[in-house]
């Protein structure tokens, strides 16, 4: 081969990879982590589970016993055998130490892990719990490092290897803070013939985007991956050939959705009908047209229809509940819009602005400042909402101020996202039931509220195969409280020398990079 970078690729990240075991948060990157480890299931291209280090699994007991049967021939990058023991010794690290995994709801139903032989896994739960499969699935905590790195104190994230050891398609190899790192094929890894994927992949930390793209056009780097990592005007431009002859662009499938939160304990959102006012006064398809151009659709649900239990008849539920209640249609209404406004008791005074009791409807929203699309989403909103004689306040904040005052509830109108598969919808779903999330603030405050957690309480009790009608009946009472305006589905972004192939087909996951698809067109 004529050139030196054979097998070799080169992307462009905004911080180090860093992966120290599967059961580590905080600088620990999940694109990174996924290359290194593998869970019992895992998340397929179009968004179901398929196994992954368990071949099969049966579900016994009203589902609070799970048998999964392991793959055989599996080891560690470093030869350990992956069995049933190995995968026993990292459930019991994380029940011992669960308290640092209380998010996941499935840390908070595991009862007991038990090799029943070499292959054999048994999964006791306290009680049945229904995205089970998906939380296994999760890239972190649920994943498995070699035996011989787990302490005799079973505490892996504070006793964490320098160099973990996985069964996934990569290892690390070294890592210069600040600089970038290397990973390293994984020579006995059980599923190398899927793909010709490169032997090695090394990263180069850049922070700037603009840095990003001048990285690829000197060939410095090969790939940018991810929705965080490419602005949309950069995009556009490779996208629409001004980027240079030698880079393609390439967009996932829909991976989590941008909703607007319109908050009930608002003295004017309390009123449903002005909820369903906001919702129909916004031009969606504009909205998203003027901040990501062509490259993203606007959204008619709060989840992606990636699978049977997101895909929902929403335009009955916009008949049934009135026009537009739910942010259902991407067009505007801006006469049905005032009509509800005046059905709930307000006048136009002579600005033309809408008000009641002497109070003019002003709403603040908001938005991230330093988040250029939500900023310009902001803008947009603030222009459509003018027409019908709403007034909208734009207030930035730091990421955290806005994270608090997400989970206080300290805001009228405001942007939050999805979190994608496998999380959607079940664990999702089940989030909004706790005190800190979006959805909690959202829902808690409706009359109706206590009825949805309870729903969304039996709903993960459920069998799986059962599941469609309740997540359906839910997911309609969601959308009928009219909270949630759900206004773009997020795909991720990927940008490559054209010499790279497998980026062509990417699938609905939102952290994870496929490098062990990806391969060399010039070494075919």
């Amino acid at each position: 081969m004529e050139y030196t970078k054979a097998r070799t690729l080169t992307i462009a990240i905004s911080q180090n990879a860093i992966v120290t075991s599967p059961q580590g948060y905080g600088a620990n990157q999940l694109f990174a982590q996924n290359l290194v480890f593998e869970g019992l299931t895992r998340l397929g291209k179009n968004g179901e589970i398929e196994p992954s280090l368990a071949e099969s699994w049966e579900i016994l007991d009203g589902g609070k016993k799970y048998i999964f049967y392991l793959r055989k021939g599996v080891v560690f990058s470093n030869g350990e055998a992956f069995d049933a023991s190995a995968a026993k010794k990292n459930f019991d690290a994380l029940i011992k130490m669960r308290a640092r995994h209380s998010w996941s709801a499935l840390s908070e139903v595991l009862d007991s892990v038990a090799a029943l032989d070499s292959h054999t896994l048994a999964i006791t739960l306290r009680a049945p719990y229904a995205p089970t499969l998906s939380e296994l699935a999760l890239i972190r905590p649920y994943r498995f490092i070699a035996p011989s790195c787990i302490p005799d104190s079973l505490d892996i994230t504070s006793r964490a290897p320098s160099k973990p050891i996985g069964t996934g398609a990569y290892m690390l190899a070294e890592s210069i803070l600040g600089s970038g790192d290397e990973f390293k094929a994984n020579p006995h890894y059980w599923d190398a013939g899927r793909a010709p994927y490169f032997t090695t992949i090394c990263t180069k930390v850049i922070l700037e985007p603009n840095s990003k793209l001048i990285a690829l056009k000197t060939g410095l780097v090969d790939l940018v991956y991810g929705r965080d990592q490419i602005s949309s005007e950069i995009f556009k431009e490779v996208a629409q050939g001004r980027g240079g002859r030698d880079l393609r662009a390439y967009l996932s499938p829909a991976i989590y959705t941008t909703v607007l939160g319109l908050n009930p304990s608002n003295e004017f959102l309390v009123d449903k009908r002005v909820r369903q006012a906001i919702a129909q006064a916004i031009d969606k398809d504009a909205l998203i047209k003027g901040v990501y151009g062509e490259y993203q659709s606007s959204a008619s649900a709060l989840f992606a229809p990636n699978s049977k239990l997101t895909k929902i008849e929403l335009a009955k539920i916009a008949e049934s509940s009135g026009a537009g209640s739910s942010g259902v249609d991407s067009s505007a209404d801006s006469s049905t819009a005032r009509k509800l406004l005046e059905s709930s008791g307000f006048t136009r005074n002579k600005q033309g602005a809408y008000e009641k009791g002497g109070k003019i409807l002003r709403l603040k929203l908001e938005y991230v400042g330093n988040d250029p699309a939500q900023k310009m989403m902001g803008e947009i909103l603030q222009a459509q909402l003018a027409k019908i004689g709403v007034e909208l306040v734009l207030s930035a904040n730091d990421e955290s101020i806005y994270s608090n005052k997400i989970k206080n509830g300290a805001f009228d109108m405001c942007f939050t996202d999805t979190w994608g598969a496998p999380y959607e919808p079940i664990i999702m779903l089940n989030s909004m039931r706790f005190k800190g999330h979006s959805g909690y603030v959202l829902l808690s405050p409706l009359p109706q509220g206590s009825k949805i957690f309870a729903d969304i309480t039996a709903l993960i009790a459920t069998p799986e195969s059962k599941l469609v009608a309740p997540t359906h009946a839910i997911l309609r009472e969601i959308y009928e409280a009219s909270v949630f305006v759900p206004l773009t589905y997020q795909r991720n972004k990927a940008i490559a020398k054209d010499f790279i192939s497998g980026l062509e087909n990417m699938g609905v996951a939102a952290f994870e990079i496929p490098l062990w698809e990806l391969g060399d067109k010039r070494a075919e």
